[in-house]
């Protein structure tokens, strides 16, 4: 097995950024769980939207650590 490049200290945080939205989604996803058990309308509502929320948090910090477009298009 290959051995991974080094990354650079900005990269290791944004690293970290991504694994603590994605465990923070995943709090919330399992309270939803519990909600929708309790058939709790209004806190598995609740539940879901911070899941999103932080889903999302995540998703734009990974994106950051995608390398660079250098093909001209403006995607």
């Amino acid at each position: 097995m290959a051995v991974p490049a080094p990354i650079s200290p900005t990269t290791s945080l944004m690293f970290d950024a991504v694994a603590e939205a994605a465990a923070v989604a995943e709090s919330y996803v399992r309270a939803a769980g519990e909600f929708a058990l309790a058939r709790d309308t209004r806190g598995l509502c609740y539940a879901l939207r911070g899941a999103a929320a932080a889903l999302m948090t995540a998703n734009t910090a990974a994106q950051a650590l995608r390398p660079a477009q250098h093909d001209g298009g403006g995607r």
